[in-house]
């Protein structure tokens, strides 16, 4: 029994020591933010009363450290919380030939890149609009994106460029927008925003 309240004991001590210490510190409250990005979507506080608006602070891809930012706000006396979203980020360039009517023909023009010496293919089916398509290659700069079109257009083919993007979650904290709020966080650390539920 002696055992368990020491390991009891030392583990809210670890918890203490880790919240307290180990984690970053945000005091004064902005101290250690960075700008908040602009979010394309609406946060939302479902709370039967409406919208609220609120601050978001200090974007992190970690929830830990966005959790313990907003612990820490808390004790300062703000209603701080920590909230999930999700953040898109250009992550290259698709090369892709679209609009065959069936299969057989984008295979029959993926025979004739192959010909052309075209090897990095794929016919993908049903890719865009019930349609048949073919990946000519996926690429993180738009310079060799463009240097692949320019080959399959040489083969007499019209390729398209699309812009790839990647959802990756992150975390903010965000504040009801007070005065005070408002007095302790400068504009270039706080976005404002319509407030997200939390639970």
């Amino acid at each position: 029994m002696k055992v368990v309240v020491l390991v009891a004991v030392l583990a809210n001590f670890a918890l203490f020591f880790w919240l307290r210490w180990a984690v970053p510190d945000v005091s004064p409250p902005v101290a250690g933010l960075v700008p908040a990005p602009r979010v394309r979507h609406s946060l939302r506080l479902i709370d039967g009363t409406g919208t609220a608006d609120c601050l978001r602070l200090a974007p992190s891809a970690n929830a830990t450290v966005a959790g313990a930012r907003a612990a820490r706000l808390r004790r300062q006396g703000f209603d701080a919380h920590r909230v999930a979203e999700s953040q898109s980020k250009a992550s290259g360039y698709w090369v892709l030939l679209s609009g065959f009517a069936d299969a057989s023909s984008a295979h029959a023009a993926a025979a004739k890149l192959r010909q052309g010496g075209i090897e990095d293919l794929l016919v993908l089916s049903s890719s865009h609009a019930g349609q048949t398509s073919l990946s000519l290659g996926l690429f993180r700069d738009l310079d060799h994106a463009h240097k692949r079109a320019d080959q399959v257009r040489t083969l007499g083919f019209q390729p398209q460029i699309h812009e790839r993007f990647r959802s990756t979650p992150q975390w903010t904290v965000q504040v009801p927008t007070t005065a005070s709020a408002r007095a302790a966080f400068p504009a270039t650390a706080a976005t404002p925003s319509l407030c997200q539920s939390w639970g």
